[in-house]
């Protein structure tokens, strides 16, 4: 790491922003897409509208707001953010279409209970990134409980995906894959914050890769 760049990464961290990152959420028809992520405290998510038909994002259970956020009504292309300062479980709904089963979970930090699949617990247990910050390459392990189809792609701190690492059927157990720091096409990314999204049997997991250049 050259010396401009350590003198940044301490800056940032000095001010409590060096790993904040804002993780995106899709609503997509009449789902929340991924339905489930999990972050660290100080991250946010960001909705982004890409359906045709109005959508919120309510916090609370059931269609019952539970006070800690609503987006009110979001046309296409809209976009909400919420931060989490807080470990935690946090569902949410959209007003509009909980009855359709349009709702999600943000899983924050350690302190998080995890969801009632045991599906996700397990892949988000497993999903363990090292070196972690890395400057040429780094190592990705996940878990998938059953046979089935494996997705894994990188994404900037944005949203927008760099990388995409993995589409195949693959075996039950642990697997790993190792990602060198490049787009798809082969070019370099630059240093900064990224996001590795591991998607096993319909469950989603988020973690953050830090590349130091």
């Amino acid at each position: 790491m050259s010396r401009i760049s350590v003198m940044v990464l301490a800056l940032l961290t000095a001010v409590g922003l060096s790993l904040a990152v804002q993780v995106p959420v899709s609503m997509v028809a009449f789902t929340f897409s991924p339905d489930t992520v999990r972050v660290n405290p100080g991250d946010s998510v960001i909705w982004t509208n890409n359906g045709a038909f109005l959508h919120t994002s309510t916090s609370g259970v059931n269609g019952v707001w539970d006070s800690l956020w609503d987006s009110g009504n979001m046309a296409h292309g809209a976009t909400f953010v919420h931060g989490f300062p807080v470990d935690g479980t946090f569902n949410y709904f959209c007003r509009n279409h909980y009855l359709s089963g349009m709702k999600g979970v943000v899983v924050v930090g350690a302190g998080g209970v995890e969801s009632e699949s045991p599906k996700w617990a397990g892949v988000e247990r497993q999903l363990v990134v090292s070196p972690n910050p890395f400057r040429s390459s780094t190592t990705i392990r996940y878990l998938l409980p059953q046979p089935g189809p494996a997705k894994m792609s990188v994404a900037d701190a944005a949203g927008r995906t760099v990388s995409q690492l993995l589409s195949a059927c693959q075996s039950a157990g642990s697997h790993e894959f190792v990602w060198n720091g490049r787009t798809t096409g082969g070019k370099s990314v630059p240093a900064g914050v990224y996001l590795v999204q591991v998607e096993t049997g319909g469950v989603h997991s988020t973690a953050r890769l830090v590349l130091s250049r």
